[in-house]
């Protein structure tokens, strides 16, 4: 006869594999009607999201049309940093580094939660031992966050790892701010640099804004090339000490 404990397992396994055949079926639908409304409109993707842009820009809602671009990021695979862009272009410096700020976790947000749904914590004990970067990831969950955002990883190589592996959500959030703070200003100033249409050769740009942008662009490569020379020593010492007790 089954437990208590056996039930209510049950329960929870079931529960959860739902939950997991929903997101993949709202994550496969929300796609194909991206790329239904790109065929649609006889535009490719890259071009319809710029003109979905453009009208976000031309909304007195702006700021929630921004809003709602960094919530269907993580289910649209699209790069943060063409988000954050967006947000410049919308929004102006401040309000755009702001509301870039709180959709970049938002954003990231979901992205956890999605990989901590499709994970298990014996797939979080299991992986690590595979690859080297959840191994990284699970002993030292700040650093590894932070370091992907000034590496330019693509957000969903950091947001859904670190929700397959279990690690804290607050440790995992303060990594996201910390981690994208110069390449998310850089990026928002860039966009807010440009001026005319998004599809126009004949964009005019504000150096005033455009110069500061690049300067914190040429510091977070700096960063990140520092911190790519410290991930593979520590990777080197790793497997020197693990061919040591081999």
């Amino acid at each position: 006869m089954p437990t208590p404990d056996t039930i209510i397992g049950e329960r929870s396994r079931r529960t959860r594999a739902v939950l997991r055949a929903t997101a993949i079926g709202v994550w496969a639908v929300v796609l194909v009607a991206f790329w239904y409304g790109a065929r649609q409109a006889d535009l490719g993707p890259l071009d319809f999201l710029l003109v979905g842009i453009e009208q976000i820009a031309a909304h007195p809602w702006a700021a929630v049309g921004v809003l709602a671009l960094y919530l269907a990021r993580p289910v649209l695979l699209v790069p943060i940093t063409i988000v954050n862009l967006a947000s410049g272009f919308v929004l102006g410096v401040f309000p755009g580094v702001v509301l870039a700020l709180a959709g970049t976790l938002a954003s990231a947000s979901i992205g956890y939660g999605i990989g901590r749904l499709l994970g298990s914590p014996r797939l979080a004990k299991a992986l690590p031992e595979r690859w080297s970067f959840l191994g990284m990831l699970r002993r030292n969950a700040f650093a590894s966050v932070a370091a992907g955002g000034l590496m330019y990883l693509h957000a969903d190589a950091v947001n859904l790892p670190a929700g397959l592996m279990r690690i804290r959500f607050p440790i995992f959030l303060a990594g996201i701010a910390v981690g994208n703070a110069l390449t998310m200003t850089s990026a928002v100033l860039a966009g807010a640099s440009v001026e005319g249409n998004l599809r126009d050769t004949t964009l005019s740009v504000d150096l005033m804004t455009l110069v500061p942008a690049l300067g914190l662009f040429a510091l977070s490569l700096t960063l990140a090339s520092w911190l790519r020379r410290r991930h593979a020593r520590e990777r080197d010492r790793a497997t020197a000490t693990a061919n040591t007790r081999g």
